[in-house]
């Protein structure tokens, strides 16, 4: 993981699986993002992410309630594979990537 600050935005970069044991790594990053002095955007970049279960998905829901509460934009980006196939399966993924409109990635 590892985060990237330009301007008012910052990028969380996630790699490698986010499950159970490695998401209070990955909220405290994003929440720590969150709450940084200055910081009007965090984006969570997702594409080198191999695995994400329902705990991730909830850590991924959780931090766009923290940044919405805090009138910080919260984006999750990058998402493929089976990351993204997730994420639109259960439903999430407009909400999470700020796409409201009908362009959702196809699941191949």
């Amino acid at each position: 993981m590892s985060s990237q600050r330009r301007g008012s935005v910052l990028t969380v970069a996630v790699a490698g699986e986010v499950d159970l044991a490695t998401c209070p790594t990955v909220e405290d990053a994003i929440n720590d993002a969150i709450a940084g002095d200055g910081v009007t955007s965090v984006q969570v970049e997702l594409s080198e992410v191999t695995f994400l279960d329902s705990s991730g998905i909830a850590l991924l829901l959780r931090g766009r309630r923290n940044a919405d509460g805090r009138g910080v934009a919260y984006r999750v980006t990058g998402a493929r594979g089976i990351t993204q196939e997730v994420l639109v399966i259960t439903g999430v993924w407009a909400h999470l990537s700020g796409d409201t409109g009908n362009r959702q990635p196809t699941v191949s």
